[in-house]
Formats: C-alpha cells, sequence, structure tokens
C-alpha cells in the first residue's frame, strides 16, 4: 500500500460496524495503546473458556451418573475419550479454513460448533433412559471445536500482537481454559445435569457475540489483498488514528505475506526449508513434552492423591481446589512471560515439574514399601508436590508451548503446521491417559511418576539446547533467526 493511499484510508472515519466504532475505546491521534489488544485477545479466548467446559464437563457428570447407577464402564470410558478423539482432527479442519474464511470467522465457528454439541447432549437426557451414542457424538463435535480453537486462537492472537507482548498474550490462552475447567468444577456438583449444560452453554454465546465485533488478523486481510481493512483493522489494534504510526509494521506484514505467497504450501514444506523443520520439532518438541510431563494423569489421579493426605475432602472439593489453583498459576503466567520471556518459564517450569513428579514418585515407592510409615507431615507431603507441579506446570509448558507454536511457523503453512502440531498433541494425550493404568499396574505407580520426572527432564535439556529465545522479535525476525539469516536489530525489552 503506498503511502498516499494509507493516508486516504486512515482520514477516514471508522464505519459503523467496524472495531473502533464498537468498542468504547477510541484510537488515539498517535500514541500507540494496546488497550484494544487486550480487549481482542480476551475475546478471541473466550473460545478457549468454552472448550474449557467441554473438557472437564464429564468430571461432574460421570461422578452424578455413577452415584444413580446410570453409566457403565465402558460408557464412562467413551464420554471421557471421544472428546479427545475430536480434538485430533479440529486441527486439520482449522488448517484447511484458517486461510479460506479467515482466523476470525473460523472461530466464530467454533462457537456453533460447542452450541450444537451441547444441544445434543441436553437431547440425550430427556429420554427415559440416556442416550449415549448422541452424547458420543456431541462429545467428537466438541473435541473438534476444541481441537480448532487450540490452533485458531494462537494464530490470531501471535498476529495481532505487538512484538513486546506476543509471549505474554500466548499464554493467556491457558488462563481462560483453567478457568472455564474450574466453572464446570463449581458448577457441576451443585446443579442439575440439565444446569450444568446451560450454564456451560452460555460460554459459546457471550464468546460469538464479544468476538464478533473484534477485527480479522491484518495477516489475512493482507493476503486477501484488502489493505484499507488491513490498515484499519490494524489502526484499531494499536489504538491510533495516525497511520504514520503503524505504517511501517504494515509494510513488514505486506512483506512477510508477499514472501510467503511466493512459496508452495502443501503439507510437504513443513521439511522443505531449515528454518521449517527447525519450527516443526519445536512446537511439536513442546507440545510432545506438555503431554509426557504427566498433567492428564496428575489431575486424572488428584482424588486419591488429595486422600492419601489423610484429610476427609469431597472430591467436588478438591477438583475445585486443582482448578482454582489452575487459574491462579495461569493468571500470572501472561506478566511473568513479558517480564522473563517464554524460555526462561519454560525452563524453570521443567525443573518445578520434574522435582515434583520425582517426589511423587517418592512417596508412593516408600508407602508402598512402609505402608504404617508414621512421620510427621508426611501425608502432606503429596499435597504440596501436587499443588506446586500444577503451577509451574500452568506457568510454563501448559500454555507456552502453543504461544510458541503461533509464532514459529511462516505465513505459508502456519495453518498446516499449527493442524499437524495440535493434533500431535492431542493423540499423544489420549494414549498418555489410556496407557497409564496399565503401565503403573505392570512397572508400579512410583516408577510411572518417576518416568514423568525424566521426560521433564529431556524437556529441561530439549529447552536449554534447542529453544530460540524470541523476546521482542517480529514475526519476520524469527523466521530470520530460525532460517539462520543474520537478524541485525536492537533487542527490546519484553517478551
Amino acid at each position: 500500500m503506498d503511502s498516499k493511499n494509507a493516508r486516504t484510508d486512515t482520514q477516514q472515519p471508522l464505519l459503523k460496524g467496524t472495531p473502533g466504532a464498537a468498542m468504547a475505546a477510541t484510537p488515539s491521534a498517535g500514541k500507540i495503546s494496546n488497550t484494544n489488544l487486550y480487549i481482542a485477545t480476551c475475546a478471541c479466548n473466550l473460545a478457549a473458556f468454552s472448550a474449557g467446559n467441554a473438557l472437564t464437563w464429564s468430571s461432574p457428570t460421570i461422578s452424578k451418573l455413577q452415584k444413580v447407577g446410570a453409566i457403565q464402564l465402558e460408557q464412562e470410558s467413551w464420554v471421557g475419550s471421544t472428546i479427545a478423539l475430536g480434538a485430533s482432527v479440529g486441527p486439520f479442519v482449522a488448517g484447511a479454513l484458517v486461510d479460506r474464511i479467515g482466523r476470525k470467522t473460523t472461530l466464530l465457528l467454533t462457537s456453533v460448533m460447542f452450541l450444537a454439541s451441547w444441544a445434543l447432549i441436553a437431547t440425550s437426557f430427556s429420554f427415559a433412559e440416556i442416550n449415549y451414542p448422541i452424547i458420543y457424538i456431541a462429545r467428537v463435535i466438541a473435541g473438534m471445536s476444541a481441537g480448532i480453537t487450540y490452533t485458531a486462537a494462537p494464530m490470531y492472537v501471535a498476529e495481532i500482537a505487538e512484538d513486546s507482548v506476543r509471549g505474554a498474550l500466548g499464554s493467556v490462552l491457558a488462563f481462560f481454559l483453567c478457568a472455564g475447567f474450574l466453572l464446570e468444577y463449581i458448577v457441576g456438583p451443585n446443579t442439575s445435569f440439565m444446569g450444568l449444560i446451560l450454564a456451560s452453554a452460555a460460554a459459546p454465546i457471550v464468546f460469538a457475540v464479544s468476538f464478533f465485533f473484534m477485527p480479522e488478523s491484518p495477516y489475512y486481510l493482507i493476503s486477501k489483498n484488502e489493505k484499507a481493512k488491513a490498515m484499519r483493522a490494524l489502526q484499531w489494534i494499536r489504538g491510533v488514528s495516525d497511520a504514520n504510526y503503524i505504517q511501517k509494521e504494515l509494510s513488514e506484514i505486506q512483506s512477510s505475506v508477499s514472501e510467503a505467497a511466493t512459496q508452495k504450501s502443501g503439507i510437504t514444506e513443513l521439511i522443505a526449508t531449515k528454518g521449517n523443520i527447525k519450527a516443526l520439532y519445536l512446537s511439536c518438541g513442546l507440545v510432545a513434552f506438555q503431554q509426557l510431563s504427566g498433567i492428564n494423569v496428575v489431575l486424572f489421579y488428584s482424588e486419591p492423591i488429595f486422600e492419601a493426605t489423610g484429610a476427609s475432602l469431597d472430591a467436588s472439593v478438591c477438583s475445585i481446589a486443582v482448578g482454582a489453583v489452575m487459574v491462579f498459576a495461569a493468571g500470572i503466567a501472561p506478566p511473568l512471560a513479558k517480564c522473563l520471556g517464554m524460555k526462561m518459564l519454560l525452563i524453570i517450569s521443567a525443573i518445578g515439574m520434574a522435582i515434583c513428579q520425582g517426589v511423587l514418585g517418592l512417596f508412593f515407592f516408600i508407602k508402598k514399601n512402609n505402608p504404617d510409615i508414621d512421620i510427621p507431615g508426611w501425608n502432606l507431603l503429596p499435597l504440596g508436590s501436587m499443588v506446586i507441579y500444577i503451577i509451574t506446570y500452568c506457568l510454563g509448558f501448559g500454555p507456552l508451548p502453543w504461544a510458541v507454536m503461533g509464532e514459529m511457523f511462516p505465513a505459508n503453512i502456519k495453518a498446516i503446521a499449527s493442524a499437524v502440531t495440535a493434533s500431535f498433541c492431542w493423540i499423544l494425550g489420549f494414549i498418555m491417559t489410556k496407557g497409564f493404568g496399565s503401565v503403573s499396574e505392570m512397572l508400579g505407580t512410583d516408577m510411572a511418576f518417576w518416568i514423568f520426572a525424566g521426560f521433564c527432564l529431556v524437556a529441561l535439556a530439549f529447552t536449554v539446547i534447542l529453544l530460540p529465545d524470541t523476546r521482542g522479535m517480529s514475526l519476520q525476525e524469527i523466521q530470520d533467526l530460525l532460517n539462520g539469516r543474520i537478524v541485525n536489530r536492537d533487542r527490546k525489552s519484553g517478551g
């Protein structure tokens, strides 16, 4: 876009229905503000809140169904696992849509899918006997929607974020996801089946209404040759009305998109260049260690771990406590990521998780060999270890692999690469959750936790040796770094 056209576009008043007209925050004449950026990020991640509702709906629901004898073991397994199967497909749906209909429209589609899922589940409970096949179908749909969210939301946030806060904003997804968990844990035990369904269905409605007024990604708009719309979107996101303040950034976006347009975008391009290969193994490696750290297993066995403290805690209270800890840790992750950078937080996370999993393994080992052990504070050991594990997980390996994924891939392969990475994560998570029981039975619970601790140590080495520090870098500078091109710039502060 030449400067003449750019000035003409920006001198026009914002039209009714554009982000600037819809929101109270009005772009200033010059000084850049991140207020609108934060609003768009939060609105986008309400989709993650909806995903959190769907992912944990089965926990309080299965517990209630067990109490009334309305569910069998095989049905429990399918209700819990079908969402993971759907989530492994969702990223490929997102990969096919984000470059065709846009990041924003793809994310809005998830609200329709979540609502369809809740409607089917509500229907299944209206029969004389619960119709479980309908629930399985609904859970697959919800899983697909969650998989789309995990792929498209990090992409959208990475593309609208200002360089110095990209890492911090990328970790916001985990906060909203954990908040969605907590809603189910609090509401589920204290309402009816239908009450929980209605409470869960409210989230995608709020998301759709809020995100509808947000701008599309400037990267996508430029790729569709919508330069005037891209200018207005970027002006609103940066909170400025003077095009001169964002002209350089818009030119960088144009250059990045133009370069990507000259390159192929098939799945074989994932390994076509040095930079693409690095981005793929870094992203897949981080999400793999996210699952291999044992997070799903720790959450699945939270109740017996709490019971090991000797306190008579109700299962629902345990779940609420775990959810509250996760929300707290996820809430402090964004400012810490901005101050310390993603790489340092991942290092701290890996160390903390390794220690906690090792301690849990030690507890079960001693308990197995000396069940009558009586040491003051002994029963508090697993409780403390699990709480610290969850905090360190939520600070690093919970949210940050998705933030890294959102910034590592070039525009031409971002959709397919994000789909492959997210799908790989969900498939591995499904295998880990299903296989833990067998491993624990064969080797012992203590050995299983020690294996998790070993994976955390490998994750530490992986992060220290291979993961670059991208604090303050633009998306183009990250590509230059991954491809071995010299990056001449002054390092910006933040992360």
